[in-house]
């Protein structure tokens, strides 16, 4: 079975996900993370009907439904308990995205998404907030602490993407958050790309409490993409029970996604734990 970590179908409010930031402009030359493919016609056409058939055609069963409240980008979380209850069979976890510069109104929305909504947890991109917030920011711990309460599972988006600059995405900061919520499960999104052998470096130290996780997507899959090969390695020597697939739709198709992922030399059980064994275990979920 192949479950897709992170997707976003073009669904209502996630239709407008990648929508243009405000200081957009026709010229700007294409970023090199989403060159070298055509826009899926499901992203083209806003349609949920050609995701569910684009997935069939790649061969992936399930998604992950992940939210994102960040700056002009924002998804409604009810959008996506809607889609989740459409589709059970197809999406049978969901992810709550959450803005943090109102924490009171963070930890309430958290509250109303885990325990009243049945999401598995919540998504947090700090620094696209307005203003940025680094991840170990102490006004954010509250939202940990109410997280780890409730056992949902964090996704913590921190890449050269997430923030004015790259220091948003430093592994150590992340670090700091493990250690101090062990009881908090933390998929790192974008796997602190391009602090690709510190993140390594944090797993290794934290592998005893066992609370971090990584979903380096499109950063690991890209061909040529510096240290893409490094994440092979490291799932099939020491972390491949914490390493999860995901193809980070629409920023990439789902059919190429996965053939990029495929070309890399993962040892068989490993590629089988990266597809859905990690997930399953993560969420507590049967496969």
């Amino acid at each position: 079975m192949i479950l897709d970590a992170r997707v976003r179908p073009p669904f209502k409010s996630l239709k407008e996900v990648l929508a243009p930031t405000p200081r957009a402009r026709p010229s700007v030359k294409r970023s090199p993370l989403v060159s070298g493919y055509e826009r899926p016609q499901s992203m083209v056409q806003k349609s949920v009907e050609l995701f569910l058939q684009e997935m069939d055609e790649a061969g992936v069963d399930k998604g992950i439904l992940v939210g994102r409240q960040a700056g002009h980008r924002v998804v409604s979380n009810d959008d996506i308990a809607e889609l989740r209850d459409q589709y059970p069979g197809r999406f049978p976890l969901s992810i709550a995205g959450i803005n943090g510069i109102d924490v009171p109104a963070a930890v309430r929305e958290i509250e109303r998404t885990i325990t009243k909504m049945g999401f598995n947890g919540i998504a947090v991109d700090p620094g696209w907030w307005v203003p940025p917030k680094y991840v170990d920011d102490p006004s954010m711990y509250p939202i940990y602490a109410k997280c780890a309460e409730l056992r949902g599972v964090l996704y913590l988006t921190c890449s050269l993407m997430q923030g004015p600059d790259i220091s948003y995405a430093e592994p150590w900061r992340i670090q700091r958050v493990a250690n101090d919520f062990p009881t908090l499960q933390i998929v790192v999104v974008h796997g602190a790309f391009p602090y690709t052998s510190e993140m390594l470096g944090v797993m290794i130290a934290n592998a005893p409490l066992g609370n971090l996780w990584v979903l380096p997507d499109f950063f690991q899959f890209i061909p040529g993409f510096p240290g893409a090969q490094d994440w092979v390695e490291a799932a099939n020597h020491y972390i491949g029970d914490r390493m999860l697939y995901a193809s980070s739709y629409p920023v990439r198709p789902l059919k190429q996604s996965l053939a990029e992922f495929q070309r890399f030399s993962y040892k068989p059980d490993v590629l089988e734990n990266l597809f859905a064994k990690n997930a399953a275990n993560l969420f507590g979920m049967k496969i």
